[in-house]
């Protein structure tokens, strides 16, 4: 743009008004148009979405927190040589584990009663294949296969909690 633009717009720009006064009957069309919008329902699919997210955003904070801890090496030697097959018992660990149950918990009672049973039953059922899981373990701890699957489980189970706390999250408004 070249200077004689540039000042014939600036003149064109300062003779404009200052302030515009919206007309005085405005509230009942805006409010007209609000109410006839239909409320949008969250279809199967966004949910479902919404619940991946959550599993993936679940998963990565514990990633973080187990890689975060200056403990790791000697956190993952213990899990791999003891015979049992315990959690981890790093403290970090504990206090994330136990943070996001307890907001999973308080999530959960958020939900309608025949969801929060579905949710509690396929968390027992994690739970129980880990147990069952960890047992064969200790009869056969060299089982690559079974190491895999007990570690699955826990992930299952985190990702679960992660489901019902992305899908529990309370929307963002809109202006």
């Amino acid at each position: 743009m070249n200077d004689r633009q540039q000042e014939a717009l600036d003149r064109l720009i300062a003779n404009l008004p200052r302030d515009v006064a919206p007309p005085d009957n405005l509230w009942p069309g805006v409010a007209a148009r609000l109410s006839s919008r239909p409320r949008r329902v969250a279809s199967p699919m966004a949910l479902a979405a919404v619940v991946a997210m959550a599993a993936a955003g679940l998963a990565s904070f514990f990633t973080w927190a187990v890689l975060e801890s200056r403990s790791v090496p000697r956190v993952i030697q213990t899990v791999s040589a003891a015979g049992s097959f315990d959690e981890p018992r790093d403290p970090k660990y504990v206090l994330a584990r136990d943070s996001v149950e307890k907001t999973f918990r308080e999530r959960l009672a958020l939900l309608e009663p025949a969801t929060r049973a579905k949710i509690e039953s396929s968390l027992a059922v994690i739970q129980k294949a880990h147990e069952d899981i960890r047992k064969a373990l200790a009869a056969d701890p060299q089982s690559a296969v079974l190491q895999q699957l007990w570690e699955s489980t826990w992930h299952d189970e985190f990702d679960l909690y992660d489901r019902v706390v992305q899908a529990t999250q309370p929307s963002m408004t809109r202006i």
